[in-house]
């Protein structure tokens, strides 16, 4: 007789397409696009963190913390990207995906603001 939590502890060995289970291809390009725009805020934010803290020397470490906090919730975001992969999120729970990474976008946009008032 098998175990029920067998199939939790051991992931779905079948499930080889991924984050792209059972997705319609529609759906598939947003998901991509998404986590594209994700990664281009994310990008830009830490660039002009960097720039920004290089250029005011000694007074810079606020800035350059504000590109590392936005760093900490990428790992968030990684993290659920992780979990639908091995089938450990339901799939009608993907939507926290978008709402964590429209969370990161907002906060890229903040930090934008931050660097240069």
């Amino acid at each position: 007789m098998a175990d029920d939590k067998t199939g939790l502890l051991k992931g779905k060995p079948n499930d080889v397409e991924g984050i792209y289970y059972e997705q319609s291809p529609a759906s598939k390009c947003l998901q991509v696009c998404f986590v594209a725009l994700v990664v281009i805020m994310v990008a830009i934010s830490i660039i002009l963190s960097v720039v920004r803290g290089i250029e005011l020397g000694a007074y810079g470490g606020g800035h350059l913390m504000l590109g590392i906090s936005l760093i900490g919730f990428v790992v968030v975001e990684i993290c659920m990207v992780v979990f639908i992969r091995k089938g450990d999120l339901p799939k009608e729970k993907t939507w926290f995906l978008y709402f964590v990474g429209g969370c990161v976008i907002m906060e890229a946009i903040f930090t934008d603001i931050l660097l240069f008032q």
